[in-house]
């Protein structure tokens, strides 16, 4: 049943609405004011919104821009008794799917909800099979064709069909998270919930409340009950990221949900079942938190059924220059396309101590002040010129980067037949990027 949020502040009207739209089958909630109306379509999930023009206080267009700004996306149809033609663009322009004008018939209002009605549902339906082609964080989101990330999609793939907890290791900025939701996204779970929650950022009580939820009044504060996140994880996904940090005692009471499936909440007695995956990562060495006491080594083998360990972008010579690519594509808006050779010797040169948060946060901010379409020497931060090695130097690391990417295109060429498309698709780079990419190294097709 399609949802109707109908939001008008005559009385009359709203009445005589509400019982046309029931009796055509439609689930009807209605507000008296733009503000009231404002917070419900913010709070709910309705297919259509039909609001009047003007009203007291919020108005009409004033609930669609605030609509638009937060991104819901339920068809909007504006209505009112002073309808001009510049009023009903200004609607269009901000979003509004149809506008009309009262009074109108019965008919025309069926006409119109069940019009915008059904290219909502279709919207929603072709973004599900765009999920289900592409799926947030699946394999596609992660740029590389270095061995070691070859590895690592393939041990990916493998966890994602298999069932079992996972233990995702790597320093800071490797993309842990980002493997977590590739594993969710590739397995039978995916779509129910993905849950993350950062172990690190909660001292041991909120930890434990997050996880575990609490009954009313089991302490102060506690005035209504409340589900944790291992609850609302049921039948998908809770990713614990930095695990290592988590309090011993909350350790020995997450290995309980882990083994018996089930979660008891802060204040009760009884147990709650749950079906969840858990996925955990950590950047500390886990062997030597185990020796050292600080983790609990039953915990570690519950954990450890699948490993994935995500090596340092050091190790990933052959996609760094994939990478700067992808993050001035994502960040650039087409008016930022690429980079000069001196930005290039640069970026390659600088060993990235953060990983890959560090070389997006890197290139976006060269983005940002670039001047005109390629990122310069100048656009980049002091950190990352201090460490310059001369690209003209036959041995230094920045060459043999060179050399490696020269050789990694002139070799997917080669497979596939010096079809720049197809070996731009093999590589995970835009076309128009293989063509740059190319024309740097001295390369026809």
């Amino acid at each position: 049943m399609s949802r109707i949020l109908l939001i008008d502040d005559d009385p009359g009207v709203r009445d005589s609405m509400e019982r046309t739209l029931r009796a055509a089958g439609y689930g009807v909630q209605s507000a008296a004011s733009g503000e009231e109306g404002f917070e419900m379509a913010r709070g709910g999930a309705y297919d259509v919104i039909l609001s009047d023009m003007r009203m007291p206080g919020i108005s009409g267009l004033d609930i669609l821009r605030q609509l638009r700004d937060l991104r819901i996306d339920s068809a909007f149809i504006i209505m009112t008794g002073f309808g001009t033609v510049d009023t009903a663009v200004e609607a269009m322009k901000l979003g509004a799917v149809d506008f009309v004008q009262k009074p109108f018939f019965r008919d025309e209002l069926l006409m119109r909800v069940r019009s915008a009605t059904e290219r909502r549902q279709l919207a929603r339906q072709v973004e599900l099979l765009q999920k289900q082609v592409d799926p947030p964080g699946s394999l596609s989101a992660l740029v590389g064709i270095s061995p070691a990330m070859q590895r690592v999609k393939d041990l990916i793939a493998r966890a994602a069909s298999a069932p079992g907890t996972v233990l995702i290791t790597g320093e800071t900025g490797t993309g842990k998270e980002l493997v977590a939701r590739a594993i969710h996204a590739g397995s039978a779970r995916a779509s129910k919930p993905f849950v993350a929650l950062n172990c690190a950022a909660l001292t041991e009580s909120l930890l434990e409340n997050e996880l575990f939820g609490h009954a009313k009044g089991a302490f102060t504060g506690a005035a209504a009950p409340r589900a944790g996140l291992i609850e609302h994880a049921t039948g998908g996904t809770l990713f614990l990221d930095e695990i290592g940090t988590m309090p011993k005692p909350l350790q020995a009471k997450l290995l309980r949900a882990l083994e018996s499936g089930e979660v008891r909440r802060i204040g009760e007695n009884e147990t709650r079942r749950v079906d969840v995956r858990f996925l955990a990562a950590t950047n500390l060495d886990i062997q030597a938190a185990i020796d050292s006491g600080d983790f609990r080594s039953d915990l570690f083998y519950r954990l450890n059924v699948h490993r994935i360990h995500l090596p340092p972008l050091r190790e990933r010579g052959e996609d760094l220059g994939m990478l700067i690519d992808h993050f001035i594509h994502r960040f650039g808006g087409g008016t930022v396309t690429g980079r000069t050779p001196a930005a290039t010797e640069a970026l390659l040169a600088y060993g990235y101590p953060g990983n890959i948060r560090q070389l997006q946060h890197v290139v976006q901010r060269a983005v940002a002040v670039a001047r005109g379409e390629l990122i310069d020497v100048d656009d980049l931060p002091e950190e990352v010129l201090a460490r310059r090695v001369p690209l003209a130097a036959e041995g230094s690391v920045a060459a043999a980067r060179e050399r490696a990417e020269r050789e990694m295109i002139v070799a997917t060429l080669a497979r596939n037949n010096g079809e720049v498309t197809a070996a731009a698709r093999e590589m995970q780079v835009s076309r128009t990027t293989m063509w740059r990419l190319m024309k740097k190294h001295g390369i026809s097709a």
